[in-house]
């Protein structure tokens, strides 16, 4: 009996410690996970974080991305990149078909991550691609052609929040982040917008003159104001300076004229001269100091 117990011991060990090595499951940090049951075929109510955990035999994690992940549509793309389908296709609201080229990125909740598995199984991403193309092009039938030349980054808002919206109550998941990269319209209607953003610029440019003249205008009659309130200012002091000279002269002159006459009724009343002498007088001084060369004598 001893002969054959050893080696059944040695397997029996053997054999638990592999079932041991078997109840063990890793996650990696960049990994969330739930613990499938492949005896039972059930799954635990929670999710697992990245590391090493005993989770018993039979069992096994089912694994999923802990980091976002990116989805891209569109028709022209990089060496290298990951392509999840063509640009997406739908039409505006006045009926013009238009192919919108975007990408976002998405992550899933791990609080939900028992349901989302109940839910779409392992084929979840194909769900979720499909939910964002329903959302986009349904997103897009809103709006005019119109909209998306001058009101992209507005749209481009919208359609991130719809997904968002969607993605949180029936995906399970988050989107953080959205691009809406190109948008693609009919070529007929694109050169009418072009031309009409073309005469838009034209008009803007004629405004910005037409602001500009208006304002060397302006500035042209703020600069003639002044310099009228300049020579105004230069006229009146002119004026007054020439006033006060003048009145300066008249005092002067009134003043002379008045000591001249005292003096000469002084004079008259000394020499007791009669008006008439006195005159004569006055007359024979006159000539007297006035220049000869300029003195002219009737006989």
């Amino acid at each position: 009996m001893q002969n054959w117990a050893a080696p059944v011991i040695a397997v029996v060990g053997f054999t638990l410690f592999i079932l041991c090595c078997l109840s063990f499951d890793t996650l990696e940090y960049q990994e969330i996970g739930i613990n499938y049951s492949w005896i039972s075929e059930t799954i635990e109510d929670r999710t697992y974080s990245a590391g090493r955990y005993y989770i018993g035999i039979g069992n096994q994690f089912i694994k999923f991305p802990r980091v976002v992940n990116n989805m891209y549509f569109g028709d022209e793309f990089s060496q290298g990149t990951v392509v999840d389908g063509p640009a997406m296709q739908s039409r505006t609201a006045d009926g013009l078909t238009v192919r919108l080229e975007v990408s976002f990125q998405y992550k899933l909740k791990p609080e939900s991550l028992y349901h989302l598995y109940q839910t779409f199984g392992e084929e979840y991403q194909r769900i979720l691609l499909r939910m964002a193309i329903e959302q986009l092009t349904t997103a897009t039938t809103k709006h005019n052609a119109h909209d998306f030349f001058t009101n992209r980054t507005g749209l481009s808002q919208e359609m991130h929040s719809a997904l968002d919206s969607h993605f949180q109550l029936h995906g399970f998941s988050e989107v953080p982040f959205f691009q809406l990269r190109t948008v693609k319209l009919p070529k007929d209607f694109e050169d009418s917008i072009q031309d009409t953003q073309v005469k838009e610029q034209e008009i803007k440019v004629a405004k910005a003159q037409q602001d500009q003249n208006r304002i060397n205008y302006e500035t042209t009659l703020i600069q003639a104001a002044n310099q009228v309130k300049v020579l105004n200012q230069q006229a009146a002091a002119e004026s007054a300076s020439i006033y006060a000279q003048n009145n300066a002269y008249c005092r002067q002159y009134r003043l002379m004229q008045t000591l001249q006459v005292n003096g000469m009724a002084k004079v008259a009343e000394g020499a007791k001269w009669s008006p008439e002498e006195l005159l004569e007088y006055i007359r024979i001084r006159a000539v007297r100091e006035h220049p000869s060369e300029k003195t002219t004598v009737r006989i």
